[in-house]
């Protein structure tokens, strides 16, 4: 393993616990490295666009800061995500200078050799200049239908937490930094030394953010998908196809099966099961019905379904769903 000489970009804004695990986990590494006697695998700066300090997404000050400008072309560049929640808070974080200036960088150390990692809104930076054109790539998930609408000529999975492509890795939101770092440690260091990393910071393995997104707030994106939840919500417990559903938006299905997945980047009854998945979660969580009497609340005759629906939607079967309490009243 040689070391990498990696650039931690700090732009205004940058999310705290973001930051924090970035330098973390490359500390953690760096005192496995020195443990096994072998060199440390990151020579770490923290770099800006000019300004000495930056203030962070809480208002603390990060420094000192070495110009981007001044340094060497650096082996791997990370962008931490940013403190900018809403699309209005992020249009006006993405025309800032900073952010320009800092991409044009990026973009120049990209084609030296470089790789780059991000998560969260960075991901946008990066798609914003065109550094992620025809790269697959993924972002924070309740962000993935305006990213889509935004950046069509990027290939966006929603699906997994860490995507790479080629020299660039892109992660989902806040805490996905982690295992964005991870999975750096693993491709520049090695699989042991990432599994070592996360046992001693205690970091699960999360292969997929979709157990995270919420349903129905993917839905406020448009005027048609508020109105499918809200007609969705009240037929849970019943059949529902995809004719049923475009009839009652007085759509063809055609045509509602392409909003679908322009907007959310997933078919109507890849929503339904969502929904489905989400209300069963819930029943489960509150209360002590057992699966049978859960999985027919949310249209499944069958409780085998459901339980398939779980493991994938959530990586869980319905007893580690269910808090241990319940568990011995249902006796599960």
């Amino acid at each position: 393993m040689d070391i990498m000489k990696t650039a931690v970009l700090i732009l205004p804004g940058v999310l705290d616990i973001s930051l924090g695990i970035t330098l973390d986990v490359m500390n953690t590494a760096n005192r496995l490295c020195q443990l096994a006697a072998r060199p440390a695998l990151f020579d770490v700066t923290l770099t800006g666009t000019g300004r000495r300090r930056e203030r962070s997404g809480s208002g603390l000050e990060v420094g000192p800061l070495a110009r981007m400008s001044d340094l060497p072309a650096p082996d791997l560049v990370l962008l931490p995500g940013a403190n900018r929640a809403t699309r209005g808070e992020l249009e006006d974080w993405l025309s800032t200078r900073d952010v320009l200036k800092a991409m044009e960088r990026v973009g120049g150390w990209l084609e030296g050799g470089a790789a780059v990692g991000a998560s969260c809104v960075s991901t946008f930076a990066l798609a914003q200049v065109g550094l992620l054109d025809g790269r697959m790539a993924t972002t924070s998930w309740w962000l993935a239908p305006w990213f889509r609408e935004r950046f069509p000529r990027v290939d966006l999975d929603m699906a997994r937490m860490v995507v790479s492509d080629g020299p660039v890795s892109t992660a989902g939101a806040a805490l996905a930094q982690a295992d964005l770092m991870l999975a750096l440690v693993a491709r520049h260091g090695s699989e042991e030394l990432a599994r070592n990393c996360a046992r001693f910071l205690m970091l699960d393995h999360r292969v997929s953010q979709s157990r995270y997104a919420i349903a129905s707030h993917l839905a406020r994106q448009t005027p048609t998908l508020q109105r499918a939840d809200r007609w969705l919500q009240t037929r849970l417990g019943e059949p529902v196809t995809l004719a049923m559903l475009a009839d009652a938006l007085h759509m063809t299905p055609r045509t509602l099966s392409r909003h679908f997945a322009s907007a959310v980047g997933m078919s109507p009854i890849q929503y339904v099961q969502k929904l489905r998945v989400e209300r069963a979660t819930q029943l489960l969580e509150t209360g002590h019905a057992s699966i049978e009497s859960v999985a027919a609340q949310v249209g499944y005759a069958d409780p085998s379904m459901l339980r398939k629906l779980l493991r994938r939607e959530r990586g869980v079967t319905p007893r580690g769903v269910r808090p241990r309490a319940g568990r011995a009243a249902t006796g599960e």
